[in-house]
């Protein structure tokens, strides 16, 4: 022991010292109890897409052009047997009414209030598409629906469901979509209808930010729970329970509120900060109380064995916090916002945590009586017998554990080919939500929610996308796009078109076609350029005929299967041929996202080689051995590829949610294994034989390891209940890797410090 280092300390730790630093911290506090009611959340899946990437800038310009993809809100009424009753379309036609009478409602889509033009020698007449007058007409007017390509869209095959689409203001905030969305409530409510399904942006993001904002106190209880009783248990004292929990208590009021000041929202991700800072957090009052409490039993005064406590854990736990805050931080460097904020703040989190238990607890543990009975045999303890025994075991059994060890790991690499980057809109929501089911609704009756965007660029200035060539190349597009791809409702310049030939012919269903002559499609053109009018046609077309807007939805079938439909949409272009200069690039929402995704596996090995590097040069630091870093580093490969490996075997995708764990679980998992170095180290230091320095070392610090394993795994493992998909895999291959690497800490990390240094002791003393 260095005592003249431990008398510095002794010197600082007076009951003076100990007050003025909590009445500091107690001052810090109050403003941060005041920004918890500016707290405010955030599920804007744009800010999910990666800012270097140059798809994003088309979409941006692309949307600031012709507008964004997902402002609109679908209400779907189902009715049986059939929706052509007269009472349920009368009562349609007045929530179409009240709806499109809304703030921020642009106009409302709705087969009672549809009229389509008809041209004849007369002139031009509009004629509805349901007369509601009498029910004496509602069958041959259900008949001349379901026939018309233009109003036939608005209900389904069956006739059971009809469809409203409400197209919003572009860009609502999150409280005018609020507004919006609690007034679309009303109305809905007060029309009698019995079966009305709703979807779109502003209905979505509502329903998830509620679910996030109850998960969020929800999952803090749980933990603070189970970490409550994982103290009780490990120490049973109650200012062995009080003490830490007031330190991690601190840590996530003081991160969430340094967060608000910032003016950062709690994002998907970011909202999980207080749980893990919650369980993360604990680690090092946990191994600080469990020297402070041997050294007690050692029969040191209080704060004596205090000073030494600081002293010998200070260095550990200092490399602990280091490795923590790296796994998170080289999250930064990820091009996906939300993805870097969550890494940023959770390092600053974890360093919050440091200093607060090395700070707080020694100032709390001075001033508050701690009894502990001197004398007690260390060897009575049951922790310590387990531990023993189970060191004896792996010595014994070394060729057994280390045969294991490598089956399982081959195993498990075999099962990662397996993984797929994978994705889907609502993928964070059970099927049993409501609202998910609302969305799968629209998914069976009418072809599906997600957005599709097609941007058309005429490259020739002597073309236009009215063109009739051009407009003949775009309706290849889009008949490939319907029927092979499975876009619906699709909106573009060749519909405009085929509309206009279809009307001018009577309203005739086998004249929804392009004309065959380049004269009638001009007249056509004009005439319906001059109907729709400009602003009838800016979300088609820019005002200089130059560029062009081809959009749908479709059904969610996931990223993966979207890439392959994206792979044959591009062959299908490519073999158009060089003329017309027209090129066809998609965009939208969520072509992005599932761009994004493609990038994760890419994203994942640099942000885990990065953790691996800096830890690594952590560990040369502390031991100056290379061959101790291979030792420190080994037992913590072994999780990250049986939770590979449990993803390839269990069917769970990479993507957003479950890419973060790897260099997270890592920074974690580490810990275990520089806490027992550090307590190694100075057992060797201390002139002992390895054999006894790594007895002592797995006696004094197998309990506090044992104890912070289970802990941060049941923390973790609570956010399994989450109805969250993202939220839920976090918790679970977290846990999983946690467990597997205390595992590999106990029975590989024995064996390879006997591998490594039996022949040469390293240098291990500072």
């Amino acid at each position: 022991m260095d005592r003249p280092r431990t008398q510095r300390i002794e010197r600082l730790l007076t009951p003076r010292n100990a007050r003025l630093v909590l009445l500091l911290l107690a001052l810090l506090t109050v403003p941060a109890l005041f920004t918890l009611p500016h707290v405010r959340t955030d599920h804007d899946f744009e800010k999910f897409f990666p800012e270097d990437d140059p798809e994003l800038a088309r979409y941006l310009d692309f949307r600031a052009r012709f507008g964004h993809d997902n402002e609109y809100v679908l209400l779907g009424i189902g009715h049986q047997p059939s929706v052509f009753n007269i009472d349920l379309l009368r009562r349609v036609d007045s929530l179409t009414a009240k709806l499109a009478a809304l703030p921020d409602v642009r106009r409302v889509v709705s087969p009672t209030r549809l009229r389509l033009p008809r041209w004849t020698a007369a002139g031009m007449f509009e004629v509805p598409v349901l007369r509601l007058d009498h029910d004496s007409t509602l069958a041959a007017d259900s008949l001349r629906l379901r026939m018309d390509p233009v109003a036939s869209p608005l209900v389904n095959q069956r006739g059971d469901a009809l469809l409203l689409v409400m197209h919003t203001a572009q860009g609502l905030s999150k409280a005018r979509s609020d507004s919006l969305l609690h007034r679309i409530e009303v109305a809905v409510s007060a029309s009698g209808l019995d079966t009305v399904h709703r979807a779109g942006r502003i209905h979505g993001q509502h329903h998830i930010l509620r679910l996030m904002s109850r998960e969020l106190w929800t999952f803090l209880l749980a933990s603070a729970l189970l970490v409550t009783l994982f103290l009780a248990l490990a120490f049973r004292t109650v200012w062995g329970v009080l003490v830490p929990l007031g330190v991690v208590t601190l840590t996530a009021l003081w991160q969430v509120a340094l967060m608000t000041a910032f003016g950062k929202p709690l994002s998907i991700l970011t909202m999980l900060l207080p749980s893990i800072l919650f369980v993360v957090g604990m680690s090092d009052a946990v191994h600080l109380i469990e020297r402070y409490i041997e050294a007690l039993r050692e029969g040191r005064p209080r704060t004596q064995a205090l000073a030494i406590t600081l002293h010998e854990v200070g260095l550990s736990t200092f490399i602990t916090m280091l490795t923590t805050a790296i796994g998170y931080a080289t999250l930064v460097t990820s091009g996906i916002k939300p993805m870097s904020e969550f890494g940023l703040f959770t390092a600053m989190g974890v360093f919050l945590a440091y200093a607060l238990a090395f700070v707080m607890l020694p100032a709390v543990l001075v001033l508050v009586p701690t009894p502990v009975p001197p004398q007690r045999a260390v060897r009575a303890s049951v922790w310590d017998r387990a531990v023993h025994a189970l060191l004896r075991t792996v010595l014994r059994r070394r060729r057994t554990v280390l045969l294991a060890a490598a089956a399982v790991t081959m195993a498990c690499a075999m099962l990662i080919p397996r993984i797929k980057v994978d994705n889907q809109l609502l993928e964070d929501l059970p099927d049993s939500d409501p609202g998910k089911q609302s969305f799968l609704w629209f998914e069976q009756q009418f072809g599906g929610v997600r957005p599709f965007d097609l941007e058309i660029v005429v490259r020739d200035s002597t073309l236009s996308v009215w063109d009739h060539e051009v407009l003949r190349r775009t309706a290849l597009v889009q008949d490939h796009l319907e029927r092979s791809y499975g876009v619906h409702h699709i909106t573009s310049p060749v519909t405009v078109v085929r509309a206009a030939n279809m009307a001018f012919h009577g309203g005739d269903p086998s004249h929804y076609r392009l004309p065959d002559d380049r004269a009638d499609t001009d007249r056509l053109t004009r005439l319906a350029r001059s109907m729709a009018g400009r602003r009838g046609l800016a979300s088609i077309a820019a005002p200089d005929g130059r560029r062009a807007r081809l959009s749908g939805r479709t059904v969610d079938a996931g990223g993966a299967v979207h890439r392959m439909k994206n792979a044959a949409l591009q062959d299908l272009i490519d073999g158009l041929g060089p003329t017309p200069a027209v090129d066809f690039h998609q965009t939208g929402m969520a072509f992005l996202i599932d761009r994004n995704n493609e990038r994760l596996s890419e994203q994942m090995l640099v942000s885990l080689g990065l953790s691996f590097l800096l830890i690594a040069a952590l560990m040369a630091l502390l031991f100056r051995e290379p061959r101790m870093v291979l030792v420190a580093l080994l037992p913590n490969v072994l999780p990250l590829v049986v939770v590979a490996g449990f993803m390839g075997l269990a069917g769970i995708d990479l993507k957003v949610s479950t890419a973060i764990i790897f260099s997270n679980a890592f920074g974690i998992a580490v810990d275990d294994t520089v806490h027992l170095l550090g307590k190694l180290r100075i057992e060797l230091a201390r002139g002992r034989t390895l054999a006894y320095a790594m007895k002592r070392t797995y006696l004094s610090g197998g309990k506090a390891v044992i104890v912070m394993s289970l802990m941060l795994c049941a923390g973790f493992i609570t956010l399994t209940a989450s109805e969250l998909a993202s939220v839920h895999y976090m918790g679970l291959l977290i846990s999983i890797t946690l467990a597997v690497a205390l595992l590999s800490e106990l029975l590989l990390l024995p064996l390879l410090l006997m591998y490594v240094l039996r022949r040469r002791p390293v240098p291990l003393a500072a």
